[in-house]
């Protein structure tokens, strides 16, 4: 084999690393007056947020709060319906994301460095929270004082929403940032049967309950570590409800 031979694959293996780039989720976090957004906290003697969260995933998020001056909804009071402004409805929250979410929905791609003449690229792919100071009001009118969160957005998988007039979201930081974490995990396409059904973030509130935990099943690490980016990314694709993952 010539010198010319052996130098190719050589080159082509060294490009091909470097345009790997680097990838990146940004979570544009608004919230209405009277909210708070899930703090960092100290769980086991180690410190947690939305970062610490999901690098154990290899999935780096970098958290930009953004609106915090969103007035709740509110307006003439109907003697039928005296409460009618604690609940908001699906359409109330996509008319919110609408006027408020600055951030496009799937990614951006822009050359990070270079090396030589071989660029490298980095991605960021984007996510949005809500925090809402009202229950939830479903799409048939009814409504529920307990839910914590909802992923509101099941075709791009783009955005979540969470409920602030809930009593355990507005009294109980680290279970609030629990349900965020597990209301983001469902824009990377993770289910609630990827949960251990016992104290993973992807188990619902009621199931865990008390007995909680920061950390993800083997099952929702495997999707993230290793399943299609197509599917795993937030902002690109559906929602698939299935377990195990298809793709």
């Amino acid at each position: 084999m010539t010198q010319s031979r052996i130098v190719l694959p050589i080159m082509l293996t060294v490009v091909a690393s470097l345009c790997v780039g680097c990838t990146t989720v940004r979570l544009e976090y608004d919230r209405m007056t009277g909210t708070a957004f899930p703090a960092e906290t100290t769980f086991g003697g180690k410190t947690v947020n939305f970062s610490t969260i999901f690098l154990k995933g290899n999935i780096l998020v970098e958290v930009m709060q953004d609106d915090t001056t969103i007035a709740p909804l509110t307006g003439p009071t109907n003697p039928a319906d005296p409460n009618q402004y604690d609940y908001i409805t699906p359409a109330e929250i996509d008319s919110l994301v609408t006027a408020h979410r600055s951030s496009p929905i799937g990614s951006i791609s822009w050359v990070c460095s270079s090396w030589g003449f071989v660029p490298s690229m980095c991605t960021r792919y984007h996510a949005y929270g809500l925090v809402v100071n009202h229950f939830e009001e479903k799409a048939d009118g009814t409504r529920a004082t307990g839910t914590l969160g909802w992923m509101y957005d099941s075709t791009t998988r783009s955005g979540f929403v969470n409920y602030y007039k809930n009593s355990i979201v507005n009294s109980h930081n680290q279970k609030y940032l629990r349900s965020a974490a597990h209301e983001l995990g469902h824009a990377f396409n993770l289910n609630h049967c990827d949960g251990d059904g016992a104290t993973t973030i992807m188990n619902q509130t009621g199931v865990v309950e008390d007995n909680y935990t920061y950390e993800f099943s083997a099952a929702s690490l495997d999707h993230l570590q290793n399943h299609e980016k197509t599917a795993v990314w937030p902002g690109i694709g559906p929602r698939h409800y299935a377990c195990p993952h298809a793709h």
